[in-house]
Order: structure tokens, then C-alpha cells, then sequence
């Protein structure tokens, strides 16, 4: 087995390569996941300073780099000192089950907890990771597989495949459990669709969420697991298993039971960033998860006195130039000139553009007064 030295070593050297290119991002001004990060720090997590917020996506990305590491360590999962976590003998009873986890820590050694015990599982993931990393998914899986000499069996659907729940409800049948992460917030049409959505408070905001899991759960009366990954502070993988979310017997209405389980959910998940913060990814997309509507700022009477707003962020993406609004999330496309005109903060020059341009700057408050 290889050491934690060397994979600590490994991820040392891997997160040195990373610092280089992620310079090279502000260099480039490739910049849209990072706005958007900083955007929803600030409204989820404002106790935490703006101008913290670019160690803050360093520390995503280098948690997401000490993921990919552990792929390459995966038959170590077979010596994870935290197995006892999982209480086979009780999950036992309540097989097959759904293991429901997040984003958070060394979350791809979900599967090892599964695999140990030799269960047959269904795992769902997020489509672009279906379509450009199945073979790999498959490849980890196999040596984590063989690390355990199991017996277990994968099948890999996507979280849009049209007929999901039929497919799922099959493999149930035959024993299958299912493994799916919660906060990817997919499925069909993705974040984009609310018809089977649910308003949770998280973090002291009010966002949309998917609620096809617990739904699920109902109508197969299979119990939910909830799981949660960490790294601790010398780096290592380290599971909260949590006790199951049984469905209620003898109930036809799934929306007390779905409504209280995803909210447990989300709630297992705040509680576990308010220590680890940083080892969640979702912190750049949980825009997606918002309902955002703001009025416009109107034609101002005058310009004087109007200054460039500091919570606008600026990107270049496939040759294009965008400027967000972290505040309203209104976003603009500029031409390259007025691009560099707010990369150097010359608000003077930006007022003499054409009126019309200048007001819907305004508008949208890039350009706000004092």
C-alpha cells in the first residue's frame, strides 16, 4: 500500500502546479467561476471579507486537486480508520437503501463504504461527468473493488436519463441500493427546472432544491442514508454516517416526508461548512439554486458624481468581455475598450461613452452614485 506520506507528497506537488496556473487565471482574466464564487460568498457567507475571497477559491480548488489525488490512492480506501462509522449491521436491516451524500471532502470514497460490504449499487451522477468521465468512474471503481476482493456490482446511470426512476426502481427491486449526491441539484432539465422544487432557508437565504431523492425514497420505501465526507486537519478522508431516514408506512402523500427529509439534508450539510467551509465546491454554482429579481436603478438626473461599483467583477470568456454585478447578479456583455475602462478604474473615461451606454451601466448599477 502506498504511504499518506507520499500521497501528502503527491498532493504538495500537484497543488504547487495549481497556484501556477491559477495566477494565471487573474493574468488572463478567466475569471467567471471565480465572480460567481464571490457573488455567493458574499450573500451566503458575508461574515467572511471580500477581500479573503480569492484564498477562498484557491482553497475550493486545492481541496478538489487532493480529491483527484485520492482517485489515484484509491486502493488505500481499504485502510480508512473510519469505517466504524458505518454501522453495517444495522444499515443491514434496512437494505437496499439510498446513500445520500454531498460534495464535501473526499466525497468519491463514498463508494468504498459500499463496496466493502460487497452491495450492489446504483450510482447517479451529474451528467457532464457521465458523458467525460464514466470509463474513469468505472476504472476507480474496479480497483477499489479489487482492494476488498468484493463482489459488489456498479451501474452508472446519468441524473437526466429520461427514464430514471423506472430504471432505479427495477435495480431496487433486485436488490440494488443507491448511491447519489443531493446537492448536485440535477436532474431532468437540471437547476433550470422547479416543478419539483423546494424553498429551504440555508445559510440565512432562501434557495430552490431538487427533491427527487427523497421523493424516490417514498415511493420505493427504501430508507434514506445520509453521509458526509471531511478531510480533518492533517488531511485525512473521514466519514459522518448518519442514522436512516425511514419512509413512512401506510402513507400515499410523499410531501411532509420529502419536504422534512431534504430539509435535513441541506441542514446536515450547513452545519458541517460552519467547520469546514471551504471543502465544499457548491459554493460556486449555489447561484443557480436562487430566484434573483431586482428592480433596475432607473436614468440617474445627472451623472455627477457617479462612481464605478465595487461589487462588480469583471471576466473574459471565448474572447468575450462580461462584467457581473455581485450584488443583483446582473451580468453584461462590454466591448473590449470599456472592458479595460473598468479593469482600471477610470470612471471618467466610462461617463463620456454614449449616453444610452452609460445608462444602462447605471441601469443595472455597475455605475452607481455615491
Amino acid at each position: 500500500m502506498l504511504s499518506k506520506n507520499l500521497r501528502l507528497e503527491v498532493f504538495g506537488e500537484s497543488k504547487q502546479e495549481l497556484k501556477v496556473s491559477f495566477d494565471k487565471k487573474w493574468e488572463s482574466h478567466s475569471l467567471q467561476t471565480f465572480q460567481f464564487l464571490s457573488a455567493n460568498l458574499s450573500r451566503f457567507f458575508p461574515e467572511m471579507p471580500e477581500s479573503e475571497h480569492r484564498s477562498a477559491y484557491f482553497e475550493i480548488l486545492s481541496y478538489r486537486v487532493l480529491q483527484g489525488v485520492d482517485t489515484q490512492f484509491s486502493s488505500n480506501f481499504s485502510g480508512l480508520d473510519d469505517f466504524n462509522e458505518f454501522n453495517y449491521e444495522e444499515i443491514q436491516q434496512h437494505l437496499p437503501a439510498m446513500f445520500v451524500s454531498h460534495h464535501t471532502g473526499s466525497y468519491r470514497s463514498a463508494m468504498a463504504f459500499l463496496v466493502k460490504y460487497n452491495i450492489n449499487v446504483v450510482l447517479m451522477v451529474d451528467p457532464l461527468a457521465y458523458k467525460y468521465t464514466l470509463e474513469k468512474m468505472q476504472h476507480q471503481y474496479q480497483q477499489v473493488k479489487t482492494a476488498f476482493n468484493s463482489t459488489s456490482e456498479l451501474i452508472i446511470f446519468p441524473t437526466n436519463k429520461p427514464d430514471l426512476s423506472l430504471q432505479i426502481m427495477a435495480k431496487v427491486k433486485k436488490g440494488y441500493s443507491v448511491l447519489a449526491f443531493i446537492d448536485g441539484n440535477s436532474g431532468s432539465n437540471g437547476y433550470l427546472n422547479r416543478d419539483n422544487s423546494l424553498q429551504i432557508p440555508f445559510f440565512g437565504q432562501d434557495i430552490y432544491v431538487r427533491t427527487g431523492l427523497p421523493t424516490l425514497s417514498f415511493y420505493l420505501k427504501i430508507p434514506i442514508v445520509p453521509m458526509l465526507s471531511y478531510y480533518d486537519e492533517g488531511l485525512q478522508p473521514r466519514w459522518n454516517v448518519y442514522d436512516p431516514i425511514v419512509p413512512p408506512k401506510g402513507e400515499r402523500n410523499p410531501a411532509v416526508y420529502v419536504a422534512e427529509s431534504t430539509r435535513y439534508l441541506y441542514s446536515i450539510l450547513e452545519n458541517a461548512l460552519q467547520q469546514y467551509p471551504m471543502q465544499w465546491e457548491g459554493w460556486m454554482f449555489l447561484h443557480r439554486y436562487l430566484t434573483l429579481t431586482s428592480a433596475d436603478a432607473g436614468v440617474p438626473d445627472s451623472l455627477a458624481g457617479v462612481r464605478i461599483n465595487d461589487r462588480a467583477g469583471l471576466f473574459i470568456l471565448d474572447g468575450r468581455h462580461y462584467i457581473l454585478n455581485k450584488e443583483n447578479y446582473k451580468l453584461m456583455e462590454l466591448d473590449e475598450e470599456v472592458f479595460h475602462l473598468f479593469n482600471n478604474k477610470d470612471c471618467d473615461a466610462i461617463v463620456q461613452r454614449p449616453l444610452a451606454d452609460v445608462h444602462l451601466l447605471y441601469k443595472n448599477k455597475f455605475l452607481i452614485h455615491n
